[in-house]
C-alpha cells in the first residue's frame, strides 16, 4: 500500500487517463501530460487571486449585462430593443413563465452564485467548516448546471436566423455579457479543490 506522500505524487490525467508521477512544480510553472499535454497542475505564485479576480470581473461583467440594451432588432422600418431583464418579462406575457424561471435561474442566478461562492471559498473568509463543505458540495454540483455560455451560443445561432428578417444590432450588454460568459468559465478553471 502507498503511503500518503507516494499517492499525492501520481495523478491521472482527466483527458486520456494516462497514469503520470507528477514532478515538483517550480513556483510560476505548470505540470503537463506527457501524451496529450493536458496541464495537470500548476504552482502560481499567490494562487488565490487569480480566481478571485476573475469571479469578481465575472460578476461586474453580469451587473453591467443586466443594466443595458442587449440587441436591437430592425424590421420593415420598426426598431424593437431588449435588455437581458426584459428577457423574462416577455416570457411571462407570452404564457412561458416557467421559460421565464428556467432563463433566470440557469442563465442569470446559477453563474451569479457559482462567482460569489468561488470568492467565498477561496478566499478563507471564517464561516463553520460545515457550511464551508456545503458550499464546496454546491459549487461543484451547480458548475454544471450554469448555462451563460449555452444562452450565448443560443443568441449567436438566432442572429443567423433574424438576419434573413431584417437589421440586428449588438447593443452595450452583448459585449459585457461575453466577457461574464468568458470570465465565468475562467474563474473554474482556477478553482483547485485544494483550496476549499
Amino acid at each position: 500500500m502507498c503511503s500518503a506522500a507516494e499517492s499525492q505524487a501520481w495523478m491521472l490525467c482527466p483527458q486520456c487517463d494516462l497514469m503520470v508521477k507528477l514532478p515538483d512544480v517550480p513556483q510560476g510553472s505548470r505540470a503537463s501530460c506527457p501524451r496529450c499535454h493536458t496541464v495537470l497542475t500548476t504552482n502560481w505564485p499567490e494562487p488565490r487571486k487569480r480566481p478571485t479576480g476573475y469571479a469578481l470581473a465575472a460578476l461586474f461583467m453580469l451587473l453591467l449585462a443586466n443594466l443595458f440594451p442587449f440587441i436591437t432588432m430592425k424590421v420593415a422600418g420598426l426598431s424593437s430593443q431588449i435588455s437581458l431583464l426584459q428577457i423574462p418579462k416577455v416570457m411571462v406575457s407570452e404564457d412561458y413563465s416557467s421559460l421565464a424561471t428556467l432563463f433566470l435561474a440557469f442563465v442569470q442566478a446559477i453563474p451569479g452564485l457559482c462567482m460569489v461562492t468561488i470568492i467565498l471559498l477561496v478566499n478563507r473568509i471564517k464561516m463553520p467548516v460545515s457550511l464551508r463543505l456545503g458550499l464546496a458540495r454546491i459549487l461543484f454540483q451547480l458548475r454544471s448546471w450554469g448555462m451563460a455560455e449555452i444562452f450565448m451560443a443560443g443568441v449567436l445561432v438566432s442572429f443567423v436566423k433574424l438576419m434573413a428578417y431584417g437589421d440586428i444590432g449588438l447593443e452595450t450588454s452583448f459585449w459585457p455579457w461575453c466577457l461574464f460568459c468568458l470570465l465565468q468559465l475562467r474563474a473554474f478553471q482556477c478553482v483547485d479543490r485544494r483550496w476549499l
